[in-house]
């Protein structure tokens, strides 16, 4: 009974937790209504500047704006930069709307020009994030100047190796966990290193922000219907997409490219999409931690592609 009460008050004590975060961090954004909800996008740097970078985070991140801080702080000094996050993450309310990627592209170029974003674009996406990003290029291909994926997925991926990183069972489980505060009490106690890379890249504010996102947002039902709908987004886009020299920059972790089922495949058919791509395998990182591990690398290479577009 003791242990009973003693679940029940730390339960109870972790729900309002996230309802008092709810109040106690604002979007730095603008909330922008989209088909009746409203989606967050967060843009700084030079509204004349050209191009204009917009950053998209993988599955299950908390919150894109958190996930890209570091590299967008550096980047709006050289030029016009946006963060926006999907249906269910960061501070975007979830949608009623399907959530295929058809859609999801849809949704941000729509988000983009409501907000006042103006393309050209320089694509940066994060794993399943890719997945946006190629079908965007492939519809609006005057829009976008080029492409940066970190570990980036593939319609080939998704085709020939779509097992779930994680089974019906185990999200279930996790969210059980989330709502008792005992996910709260393993990141607080730093009991994770992996999670740990990830937090200690960001500074103290940012930190607390992606927490807070983490207990709101973890595996929504957002996030499981991307997932669910990938196969047949998939379908649709393999062997259909060609980008001809639009610059394409592929940055995959070497442990994923040892450990990942069809991984190395994936990035080679990615390769393919461009006449102007290559690929930089970056050592001694995972798929999780080569965004934060790497961020001096992705920030140079896009550095050197804002000039080369510029130039051009």
């Amino acid at each position: 009974m003791s242990i009973f009460l003693l679940i029940l008050s730390i339960a109870v004590y972790n729900q309002i937790l996230i309802k008092v975060e709810e109040h106690k961090f604002n979007p730095p954004g603008k909330l922008i209504e989209i088909d009746g909800h409203k989606m967050h996008i967060y843009s700084i740097g030079d509204i004349n500047s050209s191009p204009t970078i917009v950053m998209t985070c993988g599955s299950g991140t908390p919150s894109a704006y958190t996930e890209f801080s570091n590299i967008q702080s550096k980047l709006s000094t050289i030029t016009r930069t946006s963060v926006y996050e999907r249906p269910g993450y960061g501070w975007s309310e979830q949608s009623s709307t399907s959530r295929d990627t058809e859609q999801i592209v849809e949704d941000l170029r729509r988000l983009l020009n409501k907000s006042g974003e103006k393309p050209p674009y320089l694509f940066v996406a994060h794993s399943m994030g890719a997945m946006e990003v190629l079908l965007y290029t492939h519809k609006y291909p005057d829009e976008v100047e080029g492409i940066v994926l970190v570990d980036g997925t593939s319609p080939y991926k998704h085709l020939y190796h779509s097992e779930a990183s994680i089974s019906d069972f185990e999200v279930q489980g996790i969210k059980v966990l989330n709502k008792i505060g005992f996910l709260r009490i393993v990141l607080d106690s730093e009991l994770i290193p992996m999670l740990n890379n990830r937090l200690n890249s960001m500074n103290k504010e940012v930190k607390s922000i992606d927490k807070a996102m983490t207990y709101k947002n973890i595996l929504n039902d957002m996030v499981i219907k991307e997932g669910y709908s990938l196969k047949a987004t998939a379908e649709k886009m393999y062997g259909q997409l060609d980008f001809g020299d639009t610059p394409l920059v592929l940055f995959a972790a070497d442990k994923s490219m040892q450990e990942l089922p069809g991984w190395e495949m994936s990035q080679n058919s990615l390769l393919k999409l461009s006449n102007n791509s290559k690929l930089i395998i970056v050592e001694n990182t995972d798929h999780l931690s080569i965004l934060h591990d790497s961020t001096e690398k992705i920030e140079n290479i896009i550095e050197e592609m804002i000039i080369k577009i510029r130039n051009k």
